[in-house]
C-alpha cells in the first residue's frame, strides 16, 4: 500500500507542477504560488512513501523466504 500510495503522490506532483506550467496569463502568479510549493510537498511525501515501501516490502519478503525453508 505504501507503494501505491507513494506513486500517486508522485503521480500528483508531476500534474501539480505541469498544471502549475499551464496556467493562462491573469492566472499564473496566483496558480504558482500554490500549485509549485504543492508539487514539491507531494514530491517529497511521495519519494518518501515509495523509499519506505521499497525498504519495508523488500526486507519482508526476505525474511518470508527464509522462514518457509
Amino acid at each position: 500500500m505504501k507503494l501505491v500510495s507513494g506513486a500517486l503522490l508522485l503521480i500528483g506532483a508531476e500534474q501539480a507542477y505541469a498544471h502549475a506550467n499551464m496556467v493562462s496569463f491573469p492566472n499564473h502568479d496566483a496558480a504558482s504560488q500554490v500549485l509549485i510549493p504543492a508539487s514539491v510537498v507531494f514530491f517529497a511525501l511521495g519519494s518518501l512513501l515509495l523509499l519506505w515501501g521499497l525498504l519495508t516490502e523488500t526486507r519482508s519478503g526476505h525474511v518470508a523466504s527464509s522462514e518457509a525453508k
